[in-house]
């Protein structure tokens, strides 16, 4: 966590020195967004000691369901072909464990994921001087997953999923990029569509990926965790001399 939060820092230090230092006026945006979440479930599996000796591994599936998501974005510093951008988005979400080929009951857990990026703009126009802005964009951040309260009592029960107890919330270091085009309607007000790809660790909620007791849930899942947004918005401009 402390490393994220440097890593955090740096970047947005030196994009904010090194607009600070060049001449002219810049513009500032804040607005909300609403859009769609598209997610890349994943696939693993599970071997000794959880499976017994001679018996296969056992294949899982580890999925979060597309939902909307919903947030808002502050624009700072934006003058030329660049600027930056501090966003957050909230969605309510369920998270699938389940075996493929068989017909057993899943693992569902409700619960949310929060994004909170810091990412540098590039417009391919010049800020200030188009009213239809297409740009690209990249950035780094947090990513959190949370369960409810009846989620990890249901994980911890054994009358129902039995799988121990879970933690609440897990961040992991995240990262996005993307495209999009913003269409200024008035000096103050426009409208923007995005389109991101965004990606971390999986979480595990406090599960290992191994462990020598048979009776233990593990998560062996490696690579990222995948998804798509795409969404659209309206935001509000205010600048000095635009």
């Amino acid at each position: 966590m402390r490393k994220t939060l440097i890593v955090l820092a740096v970047i947005l230090a030196q994009g904010v020195s090194g607009r600070l230092h060049a001449q002219g006026n810049f513009g500032f945006e804040f607005g909300a967004f609403g859009g769609r979440s598209m997610w890349q479930d994943r696939d693993f599996q599970v071997g000794p000691p959880q499976v017994p000796p001679g018996s296969p591994n056992i294949n899982l599936n580890f999925a979060y369901k597309d939902q909307f998501v919903y947030g808002g974005r502050f624009n700072f510093l934006s003058r030329g072909h660049w600027g930056g951008e501090v966003s957050y988005s909230y969605q309510s979400n369920t998270v699938t464990i389940s075996r493929q080929n068989f017909s057993g009951k899943p693992v569902a857990l409700d619960g949310a994921v929060h994004h909170f990026f810091y990412n540098m703009i590039f417009n391919l126009l010049p800020y200030e001087k188009s009213k239809l802005v297409p740009f690209a964009t990249g950035g780094v951040g947090l990513a959190g997953y949370s369960l409810s309260v009846k989620a990890r009592a249901d994980a911890a029960d054994p009358a129902v999923y039995g799988i121990g107890n879970l933690r609440p919330y897990e961040k992991r270091f995240a990262y996005n990029y993307g495209f999009g085009v913003k269409a200024k309607v008035t000096s103050r007000i426009g409208v923007r569509a995005d389109f991101r790809h965004i990606f971390s660790d999986v979480p595990s909620y406090g599960l290992p990926k191994e462990s020598t007791n048979p009776a233990q849930t593990v998560l062996p899942i490696q690579g990222k965790l995948q998804m798509y947004e795409a969404s659209a918005g309206i935001y509000f401009h205010f600048s000095q001399g635009f």
